[in-house]
């Protein structure tokens, strides 16, 4: 969360910067300077390209240590299981869409529900870690194993989400979507392997390669021109369907349960409509004025 407040902050620097114009007369001044550059007449398709990158990371559902006793061999011992999370990566590529036609109660009440829908394939790496400490506790109190064991499972998936954004007046905005992803785990990677369980008293337990989703999305974005904008947003599963544990999100790993946290940057870019021809010449405000006064 640290990194995805920092992003923003840079970006929103950045295109104040940028964003100004230079109206002091000096060396290296060019006619754009003065007036603000070339106005943008293309027109684009209501459809492009987006990508997305950054950082995931997982927290354990658990936040105490777990601690489970038992008795044999006429001694006692106890379970000491402390989960952890590990960061990791993902990459998207796909496309965006901007809805062209509104339905009969978005007319009536005046209001947009969807302001973009968007989709994506792409991989994605979880982890996490599991510590357990095996301790005797009669006759003798003493530490009998330890050991710490690491996962690193690389998905394929496949997400598609439906948007609606708030805007904080015409360049910035609230990014809010809710969708669906269905992600398979083709590599699973641990090390050293296993926690300790000497007793054979722990219960492994390795999640269905396949998981399905619903998710929810909040971003902070901002347009860098008609064409393109920047969302910098943070995406959480809500709900799970598959592999199916009465709803919960998260996933279960060696002994505990693990809630997956993606932060990313996505940058969309609509494709240019080719016209054919001139294209029409646009007329503004005063010109319009003076032609109806003809």
């Amino acid at each position: 969360m640290k990194l995805l407040l920092q992003t923003i902050l840079v970006f929103l620097i950045a295109n104040t910067v940028v964003a100004q114009r230079n109206l002091v007369p000096g060396k290296g001044k060019s006619k754009k300077d003065f007036f603000g550059g070339e106005s943008d007449f293309k027109e684009y398709r209501p459809f492009g390209l987006q990508l997305s990158v950054g950082p995931t990371f997982t927290f354990p559902t658990r936040k105490t240590t777990a601690i489970t006793e038992f008795s044999t061999h006429g001694a006692a011992y106890e379970y000491r299981t402390t989960p952890g999370g590990l960061p990791g990566v993902m990459a998207e590529i796909g496309m965006i869409h901007l809805p062209q036609k509104r339905s009969k109660l978005s007319q009536r009440l005046k209001y947009i529900f969807i302001s973009y829908i968007d989709w994506g394939i792409g991989v994605k790496v979880l982890g996490g870690r599991e510590q357990t400490i095996l301790n005797q506790l009669s006759p003798i109190s003493q530490e009998v194993a330890k050991s710490e064991a690491r996962f690193h499972n690389i998905f394929a998936t496949v997400r598609g989400t439906v948007h609606k954004n708030f805007y904080i007046g015409k360049k910035y905005f609230i990014d809010n979507g809710f969708g669906l992803n269905i992600d398979f785990n083709f590599h699973r990677e641990q090390a050293p392997g296993y926690p300790t369980d000497p007793m054979g008293m722990k219960t492994m337990y390795y999640h269905n390669p396949l998981m399905i989703h619903v998710h929810y999305e909040l971003g902070f974005g901002f347009r860098l021109s008609r064409r393109s904008m920047l969302i910098p947003s943070v995406q959480v599963p809500i709900f799970g369907i598959h592999e199916w544990r009465k709803g919960a999100s998260d996933f279960k790993w060696f002994d505990s349960n693990y809630y997956p946290t993606l932060a990313k940057i996505k940058w969309t870019y609509l494709f240019e409509k080719k016209v054919k021809g001139c294209p029409p010449a646009r007329v503004n405000d005063q010109d319009k004025n003076t032609m109806q006064n003809q």
